[in-house]
């Protein structure tokens, strides 16, 4: 068995850790949008109407953008108390009331439920980088936590508004540095983290936790997991008790949608792929860093700490599952991919520990690769008004279709955070900042 992994290493600081966080808060705060998807919309008006009311029902009928939408039912279900209710995810609900009750607002806003998701995301990015400073010491962990956290749609969509994958993103990071330390318990409640953002990411700590026991040959890994796991899975359906009248952990959705799509659709080659390769929606697309690191994953894989594995393994398993129980679009109304966040985060610890045995080739493409992404992600997040319809997301891209209604405005911000990429890769590079003595004690 590995030996366990002191919370963190002796001489480490918190001043960079907490500069990390404050920097990503602020980043996100800045560029947060209010043209938001009405899943992230109604969400918010859930949090705002439960300070304002001190009940989970809702008085619908006083916005008619929702009320009368065609699509009414995906958003407002009716309750077993009988009241019309939001059906949403706690997840997505419960962590905003404290920034809408700071607020004291008494018309809707979803300004408090956006900062809600930039502080967790921040949260997120922070849980990665403290995972893997302890292995590749804190400038390879700076490194790849600032390309998970500005150079992918985590910015996008997990820092943007109260999506599940907020709350999914942030429990598998937890999930990562709880199991690279050995506290179990602690992995099974950021697993419960994840399945109060969504409840079939129970799969990921599943996988991860059954994974390491039977390796390990460790019974104890998934019992203090699960127990913990199970604490916050009551929690959720004593939220659901109180919300909507049931203690049923899925009152909040309306799964005959998912059972009736996976009964037609669960060997989709298409919506599968679409996860993929989709112009608009592709993770290779929007992440092709991940096509420069997958030899490199692949001699590294039998080197990888177990838990890394099992990791990458669960939110593989868990992919399959989305492309079983949804559509690969997942919707209108934002900047890239948001089915795939999951997936990326179980996928960071395993790609980043096998960084160190790129080719020359993956050497040479990595930089131009990273500072592509980067610009393409800073572009949508800067403007947050550049989306693809669902029906046309295997015909157009929002990049591309930023950069042809705004060459301007969109197109600059993308040549000139390209350009500032390659520069801080520059800068970053230069001896006596590779060298510095203090890379590991700060």
């Amino acid at each position: 068995m590995q030996h366990a992994i002191a919370l963190t290493r002796p001489g480490h600081s918190w001043r960079v850790p907490a500069l990390l966080f404050l920097g990503f808060v602020v980043v996100y705060a800045a560029t947060i949008g209010t043209d938001v998807s009405l899943d992230v919309w109604t969400a918010d008006y859930a949090a705002w109407s439960i300070i304002n009311t001190g009940h989970g029902w809702v008085d619908i009928s006083t916005f008619p953008a929702i009320d009368d939408h065609p699509f009414r039912s995906v958003w407002v279900v009716q309750a077993a108390h009988g009241h019309e209710a939001i059906g949403r995810a706690p997840g997505v609900i419960a962590p905003s009331l404290p920034a809408y009750w700071i607020a004291g607002l008494t018309t809707m806003s979803v300004v408090p439920g956006a900062l809600t998701a930039a502080v967790l995301t921040a949260l997120t990015d922070l849980l990665l980088f403290l995972t893997l400073r302890d292995r590749l010491g804190q400038r390879g962990a700076l490194l790849a936590t600032l390309i998970v956290g500005f150079a992918t749609p985590v910015w996008t969509i997990a820092a943007n508004g109260m999506w599940p994958h907020t709350l999914t993103i942030l429990g598998i990071a937890g999930m990562a540095w709880a199991a690279d330390r050995e506290r179990w318990w602690l992995v099974g409640l950021f697993g419960g983290v994840a399945l109060w953002g969504r409840l079939h990411a129970a799969l990921i700590c599943a996988v991860l936790t059954l994974g390491l026991a039977a390796w390990r040959r460790d019974p104890r890994i998934a019992v203090w997991a699960g127990l913990a796991g199970t604490a916050t899975l009551g929690g959720l359906s004593a939220w659901n008790q109180w919300m909507y009248g049931t203690w049923d952990p899925t009152a909040g959705y309306r799964t005959g949608d998912f059972t009736a799509y996976a009964g037609t659709h669960l060997v989709d080659i298409s919506n599968h792929l679409g996860f993929w390769i989709s112009p608009d929606r592709g993770l290779l697309v929007w992440t092709p860093m991940l096509l420069v690191l997958a030899p490199a994953l692949a001699r590294g894989w039998r080197d990888l700490p177990d838990w890394s594995r099992w990791l990458f393994v669960g939110g593989v398993a868990y992919q399959l599952l989305q492309g079983a129980l949804n559509r690969f679009s997942g919707g209108d109304a934002f900047y890239g991919y948001r089915l795939g966040l999951e997936l990326l985060v179980c996928a960071t610890p395993a790609l980043a520990l096998s960084a160190t045995r790129l080719s020359p080739l993956g050497r040479r493409l990595a930089v131009p690769v990273g500072a592509f992404q980067f610009a393409m992600i800073a572009a949508g997040a800067s403007g947050n008004s550049y989306f693809v319809p669902a029906e046309e997301v295997w015909t157009s891209n929002s990049f591309i279709d930023g950069i042809r209604q705004n060459p301007a405005g969109f197109g600059s911000i993308a040549a000139l955070s390209f350009f500032a990429a390659l520069l801080f890769v520059r800068i970053w590079s230069e001896p006596t900042l590779s060298s510095s003595p203090k890379d590991d004690h700060e």
